[in-house]
């Protein structure tokens, strides 16, 4: 089945703007409903942010994106595939074009920088040969300006220097799209600002669309094309930063204080 999704994400991606569709999604835990008929639209090319208040379902929405959560209604389609209808095998070749990069970075402490670049690609593309993955690791290291780390360990590094590797190494995929969570929580000011800096730089030189969680207004404004308020599990508002931060709507605008 991989391959038959493979396939049919390479024709979606040439038809129509809308990378990821979420339709009325609802997922609950016990008797909370998380999400509650949540719908929104990632278009091509896009940087979307999803704002809300701490435990409202932010992480939880991305993760059903990415198929780590099972939703209890409406659907998600990534590139055109339905995640709730893909197997083990097709939720791989989605994910092989859905880059997470998650709050904690989730690097492997054991292995060296090259080395936890090199586990995605040994994984997801099985016909790279050594060079050509040589290649991309130098490269894409290159670009979020740590080439010099390559042979380093997780734990030599700084908190923005791992949060830059971790950006590397769902880079090495060459993704289509990126699931940022929480991307500047914990670091300092200027290291946030860095890293927003190359989130937008990424999108750029990677052609990639975005949604992004995130509490840091700063980052938001710096990065993102359109925001979704999630409210109540529903999709409150959504605007560009400025037209939000305009609103008389006391739910909306407590954001932007």
């Amino acid at each position: 089945m991989a391959a038959d999704v493979e396939d049919n994400i390479k024709q979606g991606t040439k038809k129509g703007d809308v990378v990821i569709s979420i339709d009325h999604v609802t997922k609950t835990f016990g008797k909370r409903n998380v999400l509650d008929g949540f719908t929104i639209d990632l278009q091509r090319g896009e940087s979307l942010v999803v704002l809300g208040r701490s435990g409202s379902g932010k992480s939880v929405l991305i993760k059903c994106v990415i198929g780590l959560y099972k939703t209890d209604g409406g659907t998600i389609k990534v590139l055109g595939q339905d995640i709730e209808n893909l197997d083990h095998d097709g939720l791989d070749a989605i994910r092989a074009n859905v880059g997470f990069l998650f709050q904690s970075n989730a690097l492997y402490d054991s292995m060296t920088v090259r080395e936890n670049l090199e586990f995605p690609m040994r994984r997801h593309l099985k016909t790279v040969s050594v060079a050509e993955a040589e290649k991309r690791i130098v490269d894409t290291l290159a670009h979020v300006g740590l080439a010099h780390t390559i042979d380093m360990m997780p734990s030599e590094l700084s908190g923005g220097m791992q949060k830059r590797i971790a950006l590397a190494r769902t880079l090495v995929l060459n993704p289509e799209v990126i699931l940022y969570d929480e991307p500047t929580t914990g670091l300092d000011p200027v290291t946030a600002r860095e890293i927003s800096t190359l989130m937008n730089d990424t999108q750029r030189l990677y052609n990639t669309s975005s949604i992004i969680i995130s509490h840091d207004m700063k980052c938001v404004e710096k990065t993102a094309d359109r925001i979704a308020i999630l409210m109540d599990g529903k999709c409150y508002a959504i605007g560009t930063f400025d037209q939000l931060r305009q609103s008389k709507d006391e739910k909306i605008s407590q954001f932007f204080e």
